[in-house]
């Protein structure tokens, strides 16, 4: 199925990037593609669709970090549907007074076949600060459920898990005409939690290259580390590639990253 996937969002994607708006961006984002950081909880697959409070046009900074930047309030709906898969995502972001940083993201991802049905639901939310022009301080919170239901036509069984988790994020962006480093490292949590850092280096307004670690803390699982870069042709088209592999001897490719952007 997943190859399937991949073979969809890559021709979606090839004919959005022929189809790349001429006219000058404003507030609307539209990405299609797919980020697939090894199954975790920031991964993202099909069409997505963000609305800017403010028009982007007039602001600074590079291209990706421009809303960050200039702390414009940011909405999205997004997700992918094959019949028996589906996936919704929806995110927001909000900046308020003193710094204030306000972010939420809801995740729906639902399996189903003939024998079973999982349905695994993930909500986040954030509080953070900022400290100064570089520095941001925050907490996380994640709210996780998956729910199983098995059926072998003599037989149903149903299982739900739930879990709470909380920690503490840090941010530090460093941009100086248009250059500069973009650092993250935070607590995930979903299914299973880990910890994730990303550095990414912005060497102009519309490159950047950039490295995401994501570490397991469970031994029957893998850690996933994914090289990625961004290129934005112009204002309104931006195309992302990574690829990624958990570095263990003998192991290979694990992840993968095609998305375009396009702003109109």
């Amino acid at each position: 199925m997943k190859l399937g996937v991949y073979r969809l969002s890559a021709m979606l994607l090839a004919s959005v990037f022929v189809q790349a708006p001429v006219a000058a961006a404003t507030q609307h984002q539209l990405d299609i593609g797919f980020t697939d950081l090894g199954g975790l909880d920031e991964s993202f697959l099909g069409a997505r669709y963000r609305y800017f409070a403010e028009d982007l046009e007039p602001k600074t900074g590079p291209y990706e970090l421009r809303a960050y930047l200039n702390r414009v309030n940011n909405y999205a709906v997004g997700g992918f549907s094959n019949g028996d898969f589906s996936y919704l995502n929806i995110d927001a972001a909000v900046y308020g007074p003193e710094g204030l940083v306000m972010q939420a993201s809801l995740q729906r991802i639902s399996d189903d076949n003939k024998y079973w049905q999982d349905t695994d639901y993930l909500a986040s939310a954030a509080l953070g600060k900022q400290m100064n022009e570089q520095l941001q301080l925050g907490f996380n919170a994640y709210y996780s459920r998956a729910e199983s239901d098995y059926n072998n036509g003599k037989q149903s069984t149903e299982h739900v898990s739930v879990e709470w988790t909380y920690a503490p994020y840090v941010r530090w962006t460093d941009i100086d005409n248009n250059q500069g480093w973009d650092l993250e490292l935070k607590q995930l949590a979903g299914r299973y939690r880990y910890v994730q850092g990303r550095a990414i280096y912005y060497v102009n307004q519309a490159w950047s290259v950039g490295f995401i670690a994501n570490i397991r803390n469970t031994d029957n699982l893998s850690d996933n580390y994914e090289l990625q870069t961004q290129y934005w042709f112009n204002k309104h088209a931006a195309l992302k590639f990574g690829l990624g592999s958990a570095l263990d001897s003998g192991s290979g490719l694990n992840s993968m990253s095609l998305l375009l952007t396009a702003r109109f």
